[in-house]
């Protein structure tokens, strides 16, 4: 019967449709965003690969309910109280909203958006059921397809598994969805049909047993096909390979299934070879997967290529992705913006609709690598990042024809070859960092404000699973000038000069190791109004506002307060230096503040510097409500008031900060992933 139900309006879960009756009968008349995404990456996983957005812009431009899809749900008992006028609503519906995503074949991670739906709320919420089990099964069987190409290492990939795919229509949809994640094709006939999916296949064992002999079978198969591959294991796996190579033909390859295909293809091999037969390429399938073809590449095995079935057309050991659909804003009718998340536990999301920039590093052979993302609200720009998402459907309408399937693999294949190989391990690993503007922190928190009035709530995940997050190390110095470290100076804090031991040693291992070092700087007009509370001091150009020699790093790049004056540099292997002006006790005031977090990436910051209960405290405050990770190092930090730098510290503390000292940060070798 499924066979012959071709429209898909009825396949959704019911609680979409009273959802969607309870919004009509009531009058709600709400424009809404929803984000589909994924809410963790799975621990068995480093990355994942977007696919299914081709089918579900097909089934959101076709999507209609028919005259017999609404009288079979105006019978069912559920909608018994709901007028009909929700079911003509219903034979006259058509998708009219906008659809953004993210390309087919595109890299992404935890928390990223993948796409966006704006429509009336009645709309968008009919759809989630079928966008979520696409958006599920394509993203999943393409991430595990990226996998095992990776673990091939440059041999072709063939997927195999309509025959175990859990049902025919996944079958193909599998055999599409791994043409994305890299393969190069399918068996299955139907995908090379609807898709064109490159297709392959020559016979089974039951075609060699069908013959009196192998050798019958062998030449019967190259008699119709002379490019054909052999299948030489179904009786004795060596002994066919000699029979194959005795033929005295030409062979194109032969195909192993079974057995110990280390063992066996290197026994293969020198049998074709000792038969002159050299080009004659090595096929191996059977019970494959990643972690199988990964060894077999690592021995060297001469194996051309591989045929991948069950393990990937089911994904079996990650047979299913936390995919999820939910509201972060609604429009009213009078254009009044609302934000939406929730704050149940293991359930929180971000507020408002997204974009997802990807920032690069240039590496020393001069290749381009991703270095990280980051998700912000939709206005913001950084025209160093490269904006993941974009516009796919207006008014229910693609704006471009569908692209063929070759574009969303040959995507795959390039932002494998960006992506640094620590984050494509196949046991485990660093999670490929991830980080969130500082405006969609606020965003959260003011939303957080509005709905909630206890302290103790849930958060949005920001790490995939908890695995290790590979944040990298920046230096925050702040204020170390001369007016505030010098007892001559003009606004001294006392015992400042005793930390200058500690201040030298820092930056060594700063320089040594190319972390980042950020100082903050009071920079001060002469007629400066903070000058009728505190004394004259860091006046612009004077000599109390230089740094001491300890902190006054090469290289320097001074950030005046003033919106846009940060450029991030192109070539990121020397040893970034920064000082940020500001006029108020916080690093955090300056104007190019959120765009130096955004270029960075996730950080770790360090912390140090005076004065503990001022700028300091200001400065690793406002990073904690940005949630980045905070070091204090208080051997390295001078208080103005012991008192006031006792409550500083539990203060700090309180919010989180961590408190360490210079030889528990410079007595540990970094990994490289937290070097810029």
């Amino acid at each position: 019967m499924i066979e012959a139900y071709n429209n898909r309006a009825l396949l959704t879960d019911l609680y979409e449709l009273t959802m969607a009756a309870a919004y009509f009968e009531q009058h709600v008349k709400l424009r809404a965003t929803f984000e589909l995404f994924v809410r963790h990456v799975p621990p068995e996983r480093s990355f994942l690969v977007a696919a299914g957005l081709d089918s579900a812009l097909g089934y959101l431009e076709n999507l209609h309910f028919t005259d017999d899809d609404a009288a079979f749900l105006r019978r069912l008992p559920a909608f018994r109280t709901v007028s009909d006028g929700f079911f003509d609503y219903l034979r006259r519906f058509r998708f009219s909203g906008d659809v953004h995503a993210v390309p087919e074949g595109s890299l992404i991670f935890g928390g990223e958006p993948i796409l966006t739906v704006t429509a009336p709320i009645l709309e968008a919420q009919i759809i989630e059921t079928y966008l979520l089990s696409v958006a599920n099964f394509e993203t999943l069987i393409a991430s595990k397809a990226a996998r095992v190409v990776s673990a091939a290492a440059g041999h072709p990939v063939w997927e195999f598994g309509t025959r175990r795919a859990h049902g025919p229509q996944a079958g193909v949809r599998a055999a599409r969805a791994a043409y994305v994640g890299g393969c190069a094709g399918s068996s299955n006939v139907l995908a090379g049909y609807l898709y064109g999916v490159p297709t392959q296949g020559t016979a089974a064992h039951s075609f060699t047993q069908a013959y009196p002999s192998e050798r019958e079978s062998f030449e019967a198969l190259l008699d119709t096909f002379p490019d054909a591959t052999l299948l030489i294991d179904t009786y004795d796996t060596l002994a066919g390979a000699e029979t194959a190579a005795s033929l005295g033909r030409k062979l194109a390859g032969v195909r192993i299934d079974s057995g110990n295909m280390l063992e066996k293809s290197r026994g293969v091999r020198a049998i074709l070879d000792g038969h002159g037969l050299s080009d004659t390429r090595i096929f191996a399938s059977g019970d494959l997967n990643e972690y199988k073809i990964q060894q077999l590449v690592a021995d060297d095995a001469p194996i051309d290529a591989f045929g991948v079935g069950t393990d990937l057309a089911t994904s079996r050991d990650v047979p299913a992705l936390g995919v999820v659909y939910k509201l972060v804003e609604v429009e009213e009718e009078n254009g009044q913006i609302e934000y939406k998340t929730k704050f149940s536990e293991h359930k929180a999301h971000w507020p408002g609709r997204k974009q997802v920039f990807r920032f690069s590093r240039r590496e020393t052979d001069h290749r381009e690598l991703y270095h990280h993302d980051l998700v912000t609200r939709w206005d913001e720009r950084y025209s160093e990042g490269t904006p993941l998402i974009e516009p796919v459907m207006r008014a229910g309408r693609r704006l471009n024809p569908s692209p063929p399937i070759t574009e969303a693999r040959a995507r795959t294949l390039a932002s494998l070859e960006r992506l640094p190989a620590r984050y494509k391990s196949l046991h485990g690993g660093l999670r490929y960092p991830v980080g969130h503007s500082a405006a969609l922190e606020r965003l959260l928190e003011e939303v957080r404000r509005q709905y909630l009035t206890f302290p103790e709530t849930a958060t949005p995940a920001r790490d995939s699973d908890g695995a290790e997050a590979d944040y990298g190390l920046v230096f925050l110095d702040v204020d170390t000038q001369w007016d505030f470290m010098d007892p001559a100076g003009a606004l001294y804090v006392p015992g400042a000069e005793r930390i200058r031991p500690q201040l030298a040693k820092l930056a060594e291992y700063a320089r040594a190791h190319r972390i980042p070092w950020i100082s903050s700087a009071d920079a001060h007009a002469p007629d400066d109004p903070s000058f009728s509370v505190w004394p004259p001091h860091c006046v612009v150009g004077m000599p109390g506002q230089r740094r001491v020699p300890e902190t006054s790093l090469p290289g320097a790049v001074i950030i005046p307060n003033r919106a846009g004056a940060f450029r991030p540099p192109f070539d990121w292997s020397g040893h970034l230096v920064l000082e940020v002006e500001k006029q108020e006790y916080s690093v955090a005031t300056n104007a190019n503040f959120d765009a130096m977090l955004a270029a960075l990436g996730p950080s770790r910051f360090v912390v140090f510097g005076v004065a503990t209960d001022y700028c300091v405290k200001e400065s690793a405050l406002a990073l904690r409500g940005l949630q980045a990770p905070v070091d204090l190092v208080v051997d390295a930090i001078r208080e103005i008031d012991p008192e006031n730098g006792r409550r500083a510290l539990e203060e700090m503390t309180a919010a989180g900060v961590r408190l360490v000292t210079t030889d528990d940060i410079c007595s540990r070798e970094p990994e490289p992933a937290m070097m810029s």
